[in-house]
């Protein structure tokens, strides 16, 4: 997926975003929580591990929350001392919604690594120029800006004046000082750019784009493969066919149009772990032959 044209991962990823967010299917989620969860390990292990020691305390207690303090449903489990109720639809639907919370991270750690910031300008450099060109600058600059604040600070180090030594107070004037000779080589480095703009020509003429991304047949497939799922999702829901009830009883009926659904949900989310899968084994491959 990382080398896929940026409209066959933005349309892909627009896709199962939307439908995690929307449908409140406990086996959709189910699905979403494994497929995306490998997705994020395949491509950043150590990124989506420690977003995980994050994000997972919080999920777990909203879903604690939630379960604590929501009365709604008619299969009681236990009561409370204070007169609540702990009922089975609490529960299963505490547990969708920390699924759901963890899934929609997940694939938002998978569009940031398909989608670089040459893909984003790509998508929006025709039809909004100066703002595809604002995103880039402005993605640039934020690592840039890191990058000079860690030299600033290795050369406060040099002379004594370790941001991270000393009391509060000499911390905190070190750590302005670093801040400062930071902001003062960005903004004079934005000056150059602005002038170098100038120079050539910037703003003078239409702008031309010049793309080093081409369709692949992969792309053609996953795109296929990602309309034809997403609209039999949306007819199968949008047509009642397909359905699913938390309150005031939980039903989870399997009928040919869920099962329908939920095998169309498999294959899109499980598609993305397929491709990586897939490619990992062709670049294996191919390094055994040399």
């Amino acid at each position: 997926m990382e080398r896929t044209h940026p409209v066959t991962a933005a349309m892909y990823f627009l896709s199962v975003i939307l439908i995690t967010a929307i449908v409140q299917s406990p086996v959709f989620m189910a699905e979403a929580l494994v497929c995306s969860a490998v997705f994020a390990f395949l491509l950043n292990g150590k990124t989506t591990a420690r977003t995980l020691v994050v994000i997972l305390p919080m999920a777990l207690l909203a879903a604690v929350i939630n379960l604590l303090f929501s009365n709604r449903g008619i299969t009681v489990l236990a009561k409370l001392p204070s007169g609540n109720s702990i009922t089975l639809e609490t529960l299963i639907f505490s547990l969708f919604t920390g699924a759901m919370t963890i899934s929609l991270v997940m694939w938002f750690i998978g569009l940031n690594k398909c989608m670089t910031s040459d893909k984003t300008v790509y998508l929006l450099g025709k039809a909004l120029p100066s703002l595809a060109l604002l995103l880039s600058m402005t993605l640039r600059s934020v690592p840039m800006f890191a990058r000079r604040a860690k030299q600033a600070a290795a050369a406060q180090r040099f002379v004594g004046n370790d941001i991270y030594e000393g009391n509060f107070r000499s911390r905190i004037r070190s750590g302005v000082h670093v801040l400062s000779v930071a902001v003062t080589d960005t903004l004079e480095h934005s000056a150059y750019t602005a002038r170098s703009m100038k120079y050539r020509g910037y703003g003078t003429a239409k702008r031309t784009a010049y793309s080093i991304f081409r369709f692949a047949p992969s792309d053609f497939i996953i795109m296929s493969v990602t309309v034809i799922c997403t609209t039999a999702i949306i007819i199968l829901f949008a047509s009642g066919k397909a359905y699913y009830l938390y309150y005031p009883e939980f039903i989870l009926p399997m009928t040919a149009f869920d099962i329908s659904a939920d095998v169309f949900w498999l294959i899109l989310c499980a598609m993305p772990v397929a491709a990586e899968l897939y490619s990992r084994f062709k670049r294996r491959e191919r390094n055994g032959a040399i």
